[in-house]
């Protein structure tokens, strides 16, 4: 995503309460004037955020697309480029996110919605509308120069260097929900932003289906293996799962069996745990999927193979090639009635 070209077209805020402690929706009545330094700042605060791989989404209603409030919204500020019509329709999209703060936790925040104009993503200049809702405000310093003396004030305000929450729609793939951006850095409040107010499906692309079945694995091995199997098992497995995805281009369900289970019980587990947790991990294990390694580094370098002991002390073993349990040798003295581990190694890495 490249915006040194990009122009703010319209921008309005308006401020939303929390309809459960009986909070008003304030609506603006105009749209706000920005000169040049003001839009380079707000572009990169309304995009920055995105510029960092992330889910693609799209709107989504489970009888009609047109159903979808935002899409429709955000169809009509597409369709037309007068500013009367953006702030009907922005007013429209304040009141519809109002519907929805009726979580004790949401705070009263402006909504802004921009329309932005050549914004190049994948060197296709793209119009988009950004909605975006501030949660928390700041303290800063104010500078004032009064007369022969500089006074310090503090303020409240909103962070420039990051979003509480936002979406980004881009006018592409109109007839199948538009293609999506979301950001939402409070997950308690993760419901009423991206599955009510935006109602929001991932677009099931090879990315997202690398990351999932990534998360699958990790979800089995933390949850399952860490509690009912030994240490070896688990980092084995660990290991096993990333030499998979790494040393393939593509995933088959055949293949993954091959590679990842030699062990009955663990593989009848796994797809157990799969079907008990079907709809917080949205992959078919049956498909077959381009496996995109970009997503893979970043997930092994999450992988933490660690032994943490009673006696203060913890054990880190690397994934790598190789079975890094190997080196590693699990005994029990009966004199000191403990457990030890013996390390076996070449020599000392400084």
């Amino acid at each position: 995503m490249n915006f040194s070209k990009s122009k703010i077209k319209h921008l309005i805020i308006h401020e939303i309460g929390n309809k459960l402690r009986d909070e008003k929706v304030f609506l603006s009545e105009t749209v706000q004037d920005i000169n040049e330094d003001l839009e380079n700042t707000l572009l990169t605060y309304f995009l920055k955020s995105f510029l960092i791989k992330k889910d693609l989404f799209k709107f989504h209603h489970n009888s009609n697309i047109n159903l979808n409030e935002i899409y429709t919204y955000s169809k009509s500020i597409f369709d037309t480029s007068d500013k009367d019509s953006f702030i009907k329709i922005s007013q429209d999209i304040a009141k519809h996110l109002y519907e929805y703060t009726l979580h004790p936790k949401i705070t009263k925040g402006e909504l802004i919605i921009v329309q932005i104009s050549n914004v190049d993503i994948d060197n296709n200049d793209i119009d988009l509308i950004g909605i975006f809702k501030s949660d928390n405000k700041e303290t800063f310093l104010k500078l004032l120069r009064e007369n022969r003396n500089i006074k310090i004030k503090n303020d409240l305000g909103i962070n420039i260097s990051k979003l509480d929450k936002g979406c980004l729609v881009l006018n592409t793939n109109e007839d199948t929900g538009y293609t999506v951006l979301n950001i939402d850095n409070h997950s308690q409040s993760t419901d009423y932003w991206t599955n009510k107010f935006l109602n929001l499906k991932t677009i099931d692309d090879n990315s997202h289906k690398t990351r999932e079945i990534l998360k699958l694995c990790k979800g089995f091995s933390n949850e399952i293996l860490s509690t009912k199997y030994n240490k070896e098992i688990e980092f084995n497995f660990n290991n096993d799962f990333i030499n998979y995805f790494e040393d393939n281009s593509h995933y088959d369900i055949r293949t993954f069996k091959e590679n990842i289970f030699n062990n009955e019980k663990i593989e009848k587990d796994f797809f157990e745990y799969k079907e008990s947790n079907q709809n917080f991990f949205e992959v078919d294990l049956d498909d077959k999927f381009e496996l995109i390694q970009r997503d893979i580094h970043k997930e092994k370098n999450k992988i933490k193979n660690v032994i943490k002991l009673d006696t203060k002390l913890e054990l880190k073993v690397l994934l790598d090639k190789e079975n890094g349990t190997k080196n590693l040798e699990k005994g029990f003295d009966e004199e000191k009635g403990m457990f030890f581990y013996k390390i076996y190694f070449n020599e000392e890495i400084n």
